[in-house]
């Protein structure tokens, strides 16, 4: 073996990430070109409805500015966190393929605070 390689192992390539209770959602909106008033309540609702399939949300904030268009979510537990990430990434929405990726707990928590003590399932607010 070269020391080169044992100073550089070769990356795991297929490596699963660490799953979480939480993570972020990109390529859900453009924020340029969103019109109606009510657009962020709109994403909110439909990731709401779509979580709610696997296991549910307690958190979620749609981050209006973001030019990537993420939205961030903390589901009540890891399994359905892990089955709402699997039923989401890679999926087509408003012409545009979803990226999913987990969220450190901590990291969530310092991003919003309040997310910490959150408890209650969430239901869309148009319903």
């Amino acid at each position: 073996m070269q020391q080169t390689e044992a100073l550089n192992p070769p990356m795991a390539v297929n490596a699963p990430p660490i799953a979480t209770q939480c993570f972020q959602l990109s390529n859900m909106f453009n924020p340029q070109s969103e019109d109606d008033p009510a657009w962020d309540q709109e994403i909110r609702d439909d990731v709401i409805e779509e979580c709610n399939k696997h296991g549910g949300v307690i958190h979620i904030f749609v981050d209006k500015n973001s030019p990537q268009g993420n939205v961030y979510v903390k589901c009540p537990t890891i399994a359905a966190a892990a089955a709402a990430v699997g039923a989401l990434h890679g999926r087509w929405f408003a012409g545009k393929m979803i990226t999913a990726a987990y969220v450190p707990l901590p990291t969530y928590h310092n991003l919003f605070p309040d997310s910490m003590t959150t408890a209650q399932l969430l239901t869309p607010a148009r319903r």
